[in-house]
C-alpha cells in the first residue's frame, strides 16, 4: 500500500493492489471561511449514486476521512485553455448534469442548511461574505479604501434579496463546478469531482458559479445559456436570479482578492505578483462596469502602484 502526495491537504491518492483510490480529508463544517461548507460531501455523493449523474462513489466513510473511487481521465483544465472553444458535447453534458441534479430529491440534506428557501440561501451567502470581509478589511482598510471597495458593496447586494424567486424549489448543488473539478474519462463521459461545497441550495447559484469560473468564450457562454433556457423552461425567475448571483460572485471575488493580491506582494514573488495582479485587475475592471459601485477602471500599472504603496507604508510604520 502506498499513499501518493498531491497539492491538496484535503486529498491524497491511495494505491493498493495496483488500484488507485482517493482519500478525502473533509474541512470543518460550519466555519466562517471564504467558501462556506455546510454539508458532508459523502452524504451528497451517496444520494447522487442513486441517480444517473456521474460522480465518484464513496467506498468508505469515516469520521476523519473517506475513501472515494478514483476517476481516471483528463481534467478539463488540462484539455481546454481559458477563453478557448470547448467541445459542445462537454457543455451539453454539463447542462444535463445540472438539470438532473436540480430534479434530484435532496430533502434529507435540509438538516445541514442554515436557510430554508432560495432567498435565505442568497442572504446567507452575503452574510458569510460580510463576516470574512470584516477580518480582511480590519487589516487592509486603507488599501480597500484607495480601491474604493468596501463592505457596503455586499450590503447593497444583500438588499436585492427580495428579487430572488422562492417559487423555484431548492435543489442539490455542486457549488464548485469549474475546469479543475471536472474530468473526461476514457468513454468521453464528463464527471465532476470535489463535491465539498455542495448542499441543498439554489440551482441559480450553481449555474452562476459555473459561468463565473469557467472562462467560456462569448459564443460558448451564449450556447450554454440557450441550452439552459431550453432545459429549465418552467423555472420562474431563474435567469434574472442567475444574473444577480453572477454580480454577487464577481463582487465577492474582487473583494476577497484584495487580500490575496496583497499577500503575494507581501511574499514578493514576481511571477506570482504578475499572475495574481492580472487576475485581480480583470475582476476589478469588470466590477467597474456597474455604476452603482462607483469604481473607476485601472491599468495593471496603476493597481500595482496602489499595492506597492500600501506595502511600503506598512513597512515604514513598523520601523
Amino acid at each position: 500500500m502506498e499513499i501518493l502526495d498531491t497539492n491538496s491537504k484535503q486529498c491524497k491518492i491511495l494505491v493498493k493492489d495496483g488500484k488507485k483510490y482517493v482519500i478525502r480529508y473533509p474541512r470543518k463544517i460550519g466555519a466562517t471561511i471564504e467558501y462556506y461548507r455546510s454539508t458532508p460531501e459523502s452524504e451528497i455523493l451517496e444520494i447522487i449514486e442513486r441517480s444517473d449523474i456521474k460522480a465518484p462513489k464513496v467506498l468508505y466513510n469515516g469520521e476523519k476521512y473517506s475513501i472515494q473511487e478514483y476517476i481516471d481521465g483528463e481534467l478539463l483544465a488540462e484539455k481546454y485553455e481559458d477563453h478557448k472553444e470547448i467541445d459542445r458535447d462537454v457543455i451539453d453534458q454539463t447542462i444535463e448534469q445540472i438539470y438532473l441534479l436540480s430534479n434530484l430529491d435532496g430533502e434529507e440534506l435540509i438538516q445541514y442548511a442554515n436557510w430554508d428557501d432560495n432567498k435565505s440561501f442568497y442572504e446567507f451567502q452575503c452574510t458569510n461574505t460580510e463576516k470574512v470581509l470584516e477580518n480582511y478589511y480590519k487589516s487592509l482598510n486603507p488599501l480597500y479604501d484607495e480601491l474604493n471597495l468596501s463592505p457596503s458593496i455586499v450590503q447593497y447586494l444583500k438588499s436585492k434579496s427580495d428579487s430572488i424567486n422562492n417559487k423555484r424549489n431548492m435543489s442539490i448543488t455542486h457549488g464548485d463546478r469549474h475546469k479543475k473539478n471536472a474530468i473526461i474519462n476514457s468513454s468521453d463521459e464528463l464527471i465532476f469531482i470535489d463535491w465539498e461545497l455542495g448542499c441543498l441550495g439554489d440551482i441559480a447559484y450553481d449555474i452562476a458559479f459555473h459561468l463565473h469560473q469557467m472562462a467560456y468564450t462569448e459564443e460558448d457562454e451564449k450556447y450554454f445559456l440557450n441550452q439552459i433556457r431550453d432545459k429549465f423552461k418552467d423555472s420562474e425567475g431563474l435567469f434574472s436570479d442567475i444574473e444577480l448571483y453572477r454580480l454577487f460572485l464577481l463582487a465577492r471575488s474582487t473583494l476577497y482578492h484584495v487580500y490575496w493580491t496583497d499577500l503575494v506582494y507581501k511574499i514578493g514573488n514576481k511571477d506570482e505578483i504578475e499572475k495574481q495582479l492580472g487576475h485581480f485587475m480583470r475582476r476589478y475592471n469588470r466590477l467597474s462596469n456597474f455604476k452603482e459601485f462607483n469604481i473607476q477602471p485601472k491599468s495593471e500599472e496603476q493597481l500595482s502602484k496602489i499595492f506597492e504603496r500600501f506595502r511600503k507604508t506598512l513597512v515604514e510604520d513598523q520601523r
